[in-house]
């Protein structure tokens, strides 16, 4: 039987045949289009004609194209639904892809014939994509030691090698340790809980084989019953054992290494740390440009949450309690207060965000933006619960879109955007792209609709953000395609799309309570929408702890013991006891299950200062869906990919950069 990962697995009209993909056939597929890769490059290098882009570039960027395409689907698998057998073959498999890109990007004659294209002077379309790959392999291949002395090379593999193994050890203890951890509630322990989160803990419990109710440290467990638990000791259980995931498992050792490690790369390659080789490539540039740009946020931010804790102190002493708020209490009160003071509560709001609806929003958004609509189709994923959807513009297909939103056992926490193929251009065609988002919403019950909360419904949003800049791209190569660029910009087009479900049209279409089917009351979306900045300081806190930490472990010298030193910066820099980061170092995943946010998990909030810029450029023109200032976005960001640094492409949709003093406002600090 053929392996059917080395037949074609997708084109513009089907996903790749995922119920014929056996775990057994990705070894197999892997080496094999390892050594192809590795036969077409030694074919470039010992040509003797003289370098062209088409000589050269276009056959090296299309010989990674099949390996690309089966690790897409591969790490997907692990990511979504990873079991015994598939880490095995993960373990097995990441020394020996780390040494062949490793191996790729320190090839002397490779470079040599890279390095001998001229620019073309053409000012085409074209001739700037050609130009900027040029540019972009060029950087990539000295920022993988091209220029290093033997050795040095050696040492720079083993560095990557070692690297890419403590990521995945690091995500692996997370998802071990939530899987080892369950409580077992009693009757008086769900007394003061919501219909919703009462169902999904009996729901789990009876997936244990128990009866009455239990909560794991699923997200979506977790901050409900933060929220709404008046049961104080166990708030304090349920929250420690969530902030401690990674930690019994080895996580602190891994961290220790891997900011070692990366500091040796960062020197080796000369550079003074390793946030100055990372944020290189950044809108930032400089760890010092991020550090000041998070403390100029910061002293704003601690008075703001001053005033929230002193209104949070009063009502636990109202509760008969001495003393101050503690992390463990902030989200019950603070639900309190906004119950209070809004007059509704999460629940009330839940009852009318729908999944389904929802998702009818975001094409409606997206219709009125772009043109574009999602139909929903009769294809088969990887997993029954993902929904498959074509992606029209002007009804013509221009990709395929799968949503895989419940959380799982296997199922890495949190939510994210990825692709099973990239849009490109093979001959001036246009080759539609594969997009996935992934998000971690509570499973309904038979009968049941999926029932989001307001911040899950913002991830919602926020996650096809993301994947709107993979359907728009309209880019000639793929290594520029949709989301590649720079890190402190393609949370852009993601927090930009949040705006249109916060907008009263959106809510007052397509929120309608799951009983009675009513839309929501003009009382309720007057009170949800005056609440958008509601307990902005502990969110804005909680996100900055994270991301001055990561900078900090980046930018210095390495330290024996990053847990410790966690706490000891963190309360130097005046952070609230009341408060803990939003990722403890220890489940930071962003940052330390591979590299992807290391050192710019600052990024986050340095794109939301775009996004509000960009989305006070909508409001301007009095119609959040004005088709002029949507064209201009799409022309200007979003079908644009890589194609120019970022800054080039924000100031031709806005003409300025944002000022930063946007962010104080919109997050009314």
């Amino acid at each position: 039987m053929i392996n059917p990962l080395l037949k074609e697995l997708s084109n513009n009209n089907r996903i790749p045949p995922f119920d014929i993909i056996k775990n057994s056939q990705f070894k197999e597929a892997v080496i094999f289009s390892i050594n192809k890769q590795i036969s077409t490059i030694e074919k470039i290098c010992s040509a003797r004609n003289k370098p062209t882009f088409r000589n050269t570039i276009i056959p090296f960027l299309n010989s990674g194209n099949k390996l690309t395409e089966i690790l897409s689907i591969f790490f997907s698998f692990c990511s979504t639904d990873l079991t015994k057998e598939r880490e095995s073959i993960r373990k097995e498999l990441l020394p020996t892809i780390s040494e062949h890109y490793s191996s790729i990007y320190q090839n002397e004659k490779l470079f040599d014939r890279i390095n001998k294209i001229p620019e073309f002077k053409k000012n085409t379309e074209l001739g700037i994509e050609q130009n900027r790959v040029l540019h972009l392999l060029k950087r990539d291949f000295i920022r993988s030691g091209i220029d290093l002395k033997i050795e040095d090379k050696t040492e720079y593999r083993k560095i990557i090698k070692e690297l890419s193994i403590l990521g995945v050890n690091f995500s692996q203890n997370i998802i071990k340790d939530e899987k080892d951890w369950i409580y077992f509630l009693k009757k008086k322990d769900i007394a003061s809980l919501p219909k919703f989160l009462v169902n999904d803990l009996k729901f789990l419990a009876k997936s244990n084989g128990k009866k009455g109710y239990a909560i794991n440290l699923k997200e979506a467990l977790i901050l409900p019953f933060l929220k709404f638990s008046d049961n104080r000791k166990l708030r304090k259980k349920v929250l420690k054992s969530w902030k401690s995931r990674g930690l019994k498992s080895g996580n602190s050792e891994i961290i220790k290494k891997t900011i070692i490690l990366r500091q040796k790369l960062a020197l080796l390659l000369g550079y003074k740390s390793y946030s100055n080789y990372r944020l290189e490539t950044e809108m930032a540039k400089e760890p010092e440009t991020v550090r000041n740009f998070l403390l100029d946020i910061w002293g704003p931010t601690k008075k703001k949450v001053k005033n929230e804790i002193s209104e949070l102190n009063r009502l636990l002493q109202i509760d008969g309690y001495s003393g101050k708020i503690k992390p463990w209490d902030w989200r019950y009160y603070a639900e309190k207060k906004r119950e209070d003071k809004y007059n509704f509560n999460e629940d009330d709001v839940k009852s009318y965000f729908q999944l389904d609806k929802l998702i009818e929003a975001i094409s409606y958004s997206c219709n009125r933006l772009f043109n574009l609509k999602l139909n929903k189709v009769d294809m088969k994923a990887y997993h029954k619960d993902c929904k498959v959807f074509e992606v029209l513009k002007h009804n013509q297909r221009i990709g395929l879109f799968i949503g895989d939103y419940y959380a799982r056992e296997g199922k890495r926490s949190g939510a994210w955007c990825s692709t099973f193929k990239s849009q490109s251009k093979v001959n001036g065609k246009r080759l539609n792209p594969i997009v996935l988002n992934v998000c971690n919403f509570s499973k309904p019950q038979k009968g049941m609709p999926c029932l989001l909360t307001f911040d899950e419904a913002k991830t919602l949003f926020h996650e096809f953000g993301h994947a709107l800049h993979q359907l728009l791209s309209d880019v000639n190569f793929e290594m520029l395609s949709g989301t590649s660029v720079s890190r402190d910009f393609v949370e852009l087009p993601s927090q930009w799309f949040e705006h249109w479900l916060e907008s009263k049209e959106i809510l007052k279409k397509f929120t309608s309570h799951y009983k009675t089917k009513k839309n929501i009351t003009s009382k309720l979306l007057k009170n949800v929408i005056s609440s958008r900045t509601f307990n902005s300081g502990f969110d804005t806190t909680e996100y900055l702890a994270s991301a001055i930490m990561d900078v900090k472990l980046h930018s210095e010298k390495p330290i024996s013991n990053p847990i410790k030193l966690e706490k000891k910066y963190l309360n130097k820099i005046g952070l609230t006891k009341a408060i803990y980061p939003r990722h403890n170092l220890a489940q930071f995943q962003h940052i330390f299950s591979g590299g992807g946010y290391a050192s710019a998990y600052y990024s986050y909030m340095w794109s939301e200062m775009m996004d509000e810029d960009a989305f006070s450029a909508f409001k301007e023109t009095g119609d959040i869906f004005d088709k002029e200032t949507a064209k201009s976005f799409e022309k200007n960001i979003l079908s644009k990919g890589g194609t120019k640094e970022p800054e080039v492409l924000y100031k031709a949709f806005r003409k300025k950069l944002p000022d930063p003093q946007i962010l104080i406002k919109s997050r009314n600090l």
